[in-house]
């Protein structure tokens, strides 16, 4: 099932970030080195390098993010 999730809903482009924060869809923030989930909400804000989803900035490089990719949308 996680690997289904990595090709179906993981969101890599600025693309897919505006996206999600325009629709207004939640985000799951996943830790691959912790191998849990941090935060589930909607995107405040984001930026080249980082994710603000709950109050809180991810960096993009060191956390997965999932969501709807807006090319199958």
């Amino acid at each position: 099932m996680f690997l289904t999730k990595l090709t179906d809903k993981s969101l890599v482009t600025n693309q897919d970030l505006a996206f999600n924060q325009r629709i207004g869809l939640p985000v799951e923030v996943y830790c691959s080195r912790q191998g849990t989930t941090l935060a589930f909400g909607k995107i405040e804000m984001y930026t080249d390098h980082f994710i603000y989803v709950s109050g809180r900035s991810y960096c993009r490089e060191n956390h997965m993010f999932f969501g709807h990719p807006h090319l199958s949308a």
